[in-house]
């Protein structure tokens, strides 16, 4: 999670440590027996000295800036497409609304043949270079050459480069008459206005209680977490502690009138929820405000400062650790720390689980123990642990689904199946598509045409509805964006359920033990988001 960054340092003062580093580099630049270059080695050196401190504090070379400062600002300079490459070609999965593809006229299914003189298709075709071809300076213009399958025929178009808005906010909608539903994926600079927007329009839209799903979204800015947060609880409630290598601790309290710091609130995570998510969901079980459903997350209790250097690259040190309201630390130790942890699909179909583990699980009922206001007991170190625990049910994550997915590229099959009737889906808007669509046994031939035909044999009738629903699903998101994938999905998604359950009975949850959520980790793993 990263604070405010610093200005740019240029360091000129030259210690013995110093001196002894330049030397190094300038015996190996001028003396070693093969040519070397040294800038990479240097960058090399500095991310190795990094990994000596942490897992988070991170070095970004000059060329890698302007991805990373993307990510936090929530916007790229582009032509405004969600792209997939489909047989070998460039295809266009949707248009960015108000982005400037939309303004060209361009459409989702139309294939990009070219981009200026670079050819988008054949086998040496990656999504680097797309990325690098499309992406350029602000209000340059790119010609295309795209092919429309409706149509049959080639299309010449021009797109001036321009903002495209990466929001960070998903998925926003209504679960039911009264329960609202806001999915965000990164803390970015637009994070807390997108948050804003959304909780707004939930209520004009008559939601009196709310579920804020923070799975798999691994953190962002500081300063965005604190404003989101604000938006849940009620003036002077603290949000989160830091506390630097001094002593001197920071606590950053809630000071705006939230848009929703009285109704009933759910917060959902997961094992990739981490730094900023964890902030937001900490705060929010530690004033006794809501209620967190799913699985342990992440653990990540440390604060990064940006400095950029002199040179334009950037360096993230980690300077400070931050507590949750009631002096907790969710940092997990360095000892066990797993940089591929995530909280997505891969781990819901843990085919031969892990028995729990009793040295574990004496050392998470050994974590220290905290009270929030009410009296309930929460965990510190090593994450957030939930008071509603999303155990994964055998028949929504069946291990045929797994095998399925395996076996086939549902998502390349979902792009396809649409690609081939895209008149017909025209005029649908997604309700008609949740209520009208079906998948029938034809759709399922479509899916799974390459599998012999016992593949799908004696599969139990609770299985099967799980395989239509997540094809379902996937046909949804092509048309209508994550929304439509969670909306539809929204039936046969634990968490979810969990959390409708959670506020629906508006009784104290009971204290959870952190055994019993490593338990869960442990044998389910999380679900899918």
């Amino acid at each position: 999670m990263l604070n405010n960054t610093s200005p740019v340092m240029a360091i000129k003062e030259v210690n013995e440590r110093e001196a002894k580093l330049r030397k190094v580099l300038e015996l190996i630049n001028y003396q070693y027996v093969d040519p070397v270059n040294t800038d990479s080695l240097l960058d090399q050196t500095i991310q190795s000295m990094l990994k000596k401190l942490d897992p988070h504090s991170t070095y970004i070379p000059q060329n890698q800036v302007a991805a990373a400062e993307e990510t936090m600002h929530g916007e790229f300079v582009g032509v405004g497409i969600e792209f997939k490459i489909f047989r070998d070609t460039l295809s266009i999965v949707r248009i960015i609304p108000g982005g400037p593809a939309e303004a060209a006229g361009l459409k989702a299914g139309q294939r990009i043949l070219r981009a200026d003189s670079v050819r988008l298709y054949g086998e040496e075709v990656t999504n680097k270079l797309v990325l690098s071809t499309l992406k350029g300076p602000r209000e340059s213009q790119v010609p295309l050459l795209l092919y429309d399958p409706g149509q049959r025929k080639l299309l010449n178009k021009t797109v001036q480069r321009g903002e495209v808005p990466v929001n960070s906010v998903s998925s926003r909608f209504l679960v039911n008459d009264s329960t609202g539903y806001l999915r965000l994926t990164r803390f970015t600079e637009r994070s807390s206005k997108e948050v804003y927007t959304a909780l707004s329009y939930l209520l004009k839209k008559g939601a009196t209680r709310m579920i804020l799903d923070l799975r798999d979204n691994p953190g962002g800015l500081l300063s965005e977490a604190r404003q989101i947060a604000d938006q849940f609880l009620a003036d002077d409630k603290t949000i989160v502690v830091t506390k630097d290598r001094r002593g001197q601790k920071t606590t950053y309290r809630a000071k705006i009138e939230g848009l929703f710091e009285k109704g009933d609130l759910a917060v959902l995570i997961n094992g990739g929820s981490a730094s900023a998510s964890e902030i937001v969901a900490g705060a929010v079980q530690d004033n006794d405000r809501g209620v967190i459903v799913g699985q342990r997350s992440f653990g990540k209790g440390l604060v990064q400062e940006e400095v950029t250097m002199s040179d334009g690259s950037k360096l993230r040190l980690t300077t400070q650790r931050y507590f949750t309201p009631t002096g907790r630390s969710i940092q997990k130790d360095f000892d066990h720390y797993n940089p591929h942890q995530r909280g997505g699909a891969a781990r819901h179909y843990q085919l031969n689980p892990k028995p729990h583990d009793s040295t574990e699980q004496a050392m998470a009922d050994s974590l220290p123990t905290y009270r929030t206001p009410e009296g309930r007991v929460v965990k510190g170190g090593g994450g957030i642990y939930p008071q509603v625990l999303s155990k994964i049910d055998s028949n929504l994550y069946s291990r045929r689904l797994y095998q399925l997915a395996m076996a086939v590229n549902l998502e390349n099959r979902a792009f396809a199946f649409v690609d081939a009737q895209r008149d017909r889906w025209a005029n649908y808007d997604l309700e008609a598509f949740i209520a009208e669509f079906a998948v029938d046994d034809a759709v399922l031939k479509f899916f799974f045409r390459t599998l012999p035909p016992r593949a799908l044999k004696d599969i139990p009738e609770s299985e099967r509805a799980v395989i239509k629903n997540r094809l379902k699903s996937l046909i949804a998101y092509q048309f209508f964006g994550s929304e439509g994938y969670r909306r539809t999905h929204l039936p046969y998604d634990p968490y979810i359920q969990d959390a409708l359950g959670a506020l629906a009975q508006p009784v104290p949850m009971r204290d959870v033990k952190a055994s019993d959520a490593l338990a869960v980790e442990q044998q389910e793993g999380p679900a899918d988001s």
